[in-house]
């Protein structure tokens, strides 16, 4: 398969195409950016650069295109995409409305195409050993997820609300994929309290949620972008306890962690470095190799309603 990446971003640089370079079933890559020159030093499976995505949507033969432009750009270069039929990934948040998530699943069903949102961290593999853990040590009870960073700079896209920034646009997928991957389901209960706003240009620097889960756990995450560096997941049952740090944004040479506490005491499990965006890729690939893509459809859905509850809930606690 051949990969198009349509935005040569920061994480495009630093992730994605590192990973995409170790994923067998991707044979070349291939770049387009309106704002950076073609790179002098060339980059892995090297497959031709375009100055505009026009031109590279029409010219280029990939079968994926990667989509990491700011959260504003997604629907139309989405549409765009799979109107020239490429199977399609974009970066978190896939669209910014769940109107324009139906309407983008809509097309990629009618065009039978992929369309995946880069929600990545679920996919490193100790995610597969937390699903054990629930399943050995009783349901689970509460989780409690922290994801805080220092403010970004004032040029971010996410500190512009005509880009689509804002701490619930970028942080809300992380909230709503734990409340699905932990939960199984809608959560038939969800609250949130805002943060404060950007005193330059307007957009919210955090939100704290709160839900009960399909399962009927308890969920509380809060997410910001105005705090010191918190990156940490805390999974509670009625029989154990596991907390996990760096687990929205591990290095590809990173060995996740966990303490896991028990009735019979403390320890460390530490799992082999993972690449989650090598994984996430491959988990593409072969679905788009098998013909599946009705999970991918599914669970973009499930997270931008999630992320309109939980937008719908902080406007009313403004109110």
């Amino acid at each position: 398969m051949r990969l198009l990446i349509l935005g040569y971003s920061s994480i495009a640089q630093r992730r994605v195409i590192p990973a995409a370079a170790t994923v067998e079933a991707i044979e070349q890559i291939s770049i387009a950016s309106k704002s950076r020159p073609e790179p002098a030093e060339g980059w892995p499976k090297r497959g031709r650069f375009f100055a505009d995505y026009d031109s590279a949507l029409r010219e280029s033969d990939a079968d994926i295109v990667y989509l990491s432009l700011p959260n504003a750009m997604h629907e139309y270069w989405v549409l765009a995409a799979l109107a020239a039929g490429k199977h399609v990934v974009v970066d978190k948040p896939a669209m910014i409305t769940l109107e324009a998530s139906e309407r983008a699943v809509e097309e990629a069903r009618r065009t039978n195409r992929v369309l995946a949102e880069a929600t990545i961290f679920g996919y490193h593999p100790h995610f597969g050993a937390l699903q054990g853990f629930l399943a050995e040590n009783g349901r689970l009870t509460h989780a409690d997820a922290q994801f805080i960073i220092p403010p970004l700079p004032i040029a971010n896209f996410r500190n512009h609300t005509e880009l689509g920034g804002g701490c619930l646009l970028d942080m809300g997928p992380y909230a709503a994929a734990l409340i699905r991957i932990l939960g199984g389901g809608p959560p038939p209960q969800l609250s949130a309290l805002p943060g404060s706003f950007h005193p330059e240009t307007g957009v919210d620097m955090g939100f704290s949620v709160l839900a009960r889960l399909a399962n009927g756990g308890i969920f509380s995450g809060h997410f910001s972008f105005e705090g010191e560096y918190q990156n940490r997941l805390l999974i509670v049952t009625h029989s154990g306890s596991v907390t996990i740090e760096r687990v929205f944004s591990p290095p590809a040479d990173h060995r996740i962690e966990w303490r896991q506490r028990g009735r019979n005491g403390e320890k460390a499990v530490t799992f082999e470095a993972a690449d989650h965006f090598a994984c996430f890729l491959e988990a593409v690939t072969h679905a788009i190799a098998g013909g599946q893509y009705e999970a991918w459809y599914s669970d973009l859905l499930a997270d931008a309603e999630c992320r309109a509850r939980i937008a719908d809930a902080l406007t009313s606690a403004r109110a």
